[in-house]
């Protein structure tokens, strides 16, 4: 240890006595006028006595290898710098950001692949009875029924499951009265599944004479209407795998619509870019507009515009019923599916 350095007044001597572990030692003296400079060093005494443990103790630079240093792939990608010479980027504009903001679909450089189906009608029904049997929709045949035997039984389980859809058309009609009835007499409002599930009702009401005709006459049309006319099927009287093919139908001729009208629609967004919306009216291909939203195609451009300021009215009194109800936080899987499919996403 280190003591500092002491200055002695001319009239004072001294002599230091410092006690170090149990030891006394004298400092030396000076005279007067003389200043003292003392370093003091202790020293550690051995004991006499040797602990069993210090033999354990490795001795220094003997430590075991390291462990391997351990490299995670892949690692975070590090930010690009700016060079020197590089200068820095403006701040964008508001006008800039506000176009940003805007979602733009990708554009397709080939065309979407068509919806196509390798297995023809008869095994397609056979496939989608089969994945009822095994969903439960209808009843699987005897294990050991025999070919004759399997196929009549598929065949009744079919004329049970459309009458059965049938009666569950009458029994949705029960419901939507009373629903109608409530209303009238004062009561709550109809919420949006009561309100969909009106509008499914009425569209299947429309499809219950035609599909009744096809299954008298001819019940083995039934998988080429749900595959090449899936309108006219009641959303009863659909299978889960139809149901499952009409849906990627839909999709893939949206994304068809999307590819071959892409002009059609960039004009549509550049003519209600300053204003944000753009008439019915002023539409100069509503029937590209129909095939976006999912809509029937068919028929002059008169005919498309109707379909589509009915469908946005829907969408209109859709989207106030979604935000009446927390904006669609308690919507199934399938109903945002079917609610984004509805607005052309």
């Amino acid at each position: 240890m280190k003591f500092p350095s002491l200055s002695y007044r001319p009239t004072e001597r001294l002599v230091n006595r410092i006690s170090l572990q149990g030891q006394w030692r004298s400092a030396p003296v000076r005279t007067p006028n003389q200043v003292v400079h003392a370093r003091f060093l202790s020293t550690v005494t051995p004991s006499g006595t040797r602990k069993p443990t210090d033999d354990k103790v490795p001795p220094l630079g003997t430590m075991g290898p390291r462990k391997p240093r351990i490299d995670f792939k892949p690692g975070p990608v590090k930010p690009a710098t700016l060079g020197a010479d590089q200068p820095p980027s403006h701040p964008p504009s508001k006008s800039t950001s506000r176009r940003s903001s805007h979602h733009h679909p990708p554009r397709h450089v080939h065309p979407p692949k068509p919806f196509q189906v390798e297995l023809s009608a008869v095994e397609l029904a056979k496939r989608d009875i089969a994945e009822a049997s095994q969903q439960g929709v209808l009843e699987a045949p005897p294990a050991d029924a025999g070919s004759l035997k399997r196929v009549f039984h598929q065949a009744l389980q079919l004329l049970k499951f459309y009458f059965r859809a049938l009666k569950a058309i009458n029994t949705h009609r029960k419901q939507v009265n009373g629903i109608r009835k409530r209303v009238k007499s004062g009561g709550a409002l109809p919420t949006r599944a009561e309100v969909r599930f009106i509008q499914t009702f009425k569209r299947d009401a429309l499809k219950l004479v035609p599909f009744m005709i096809i299954v008298l006459i001819a019940e083995e049309l039934v998988p080429f209407v749900a595959l090449y006319f899936p309108r006219m099927l009641p959303s009863t009287c659909i299978l889960p795998g139809q149901r499952d093919r009409i849906a990627l139908k839909g999709r893939a001729d949206q994304l068809d619509a999307l590819f071959r009208n892409r002009g059609v629609y960039e004009t549509m967004y550049k003519e209600g870019q300053g204003t944000g919306f753009l008439h019915v009216r002023s539409l100069k291909n509503p029937v590209a507009v129909c095939s976006l939203l999912g809509l029937p195609a068919w028929g002059p451009s008169l005919l498309a515009a109707w379909r589509i300021r009915r469908h946005l009215k829907s969408v209109a009194e859709d989207d106030d019923l979604l935000r009446g109800e927390g904006c669609g936080r308690d919507l199934t899987t399938p109903e945002l599916y079917e609610a984004l499919a509805e607005r052309g996403m």
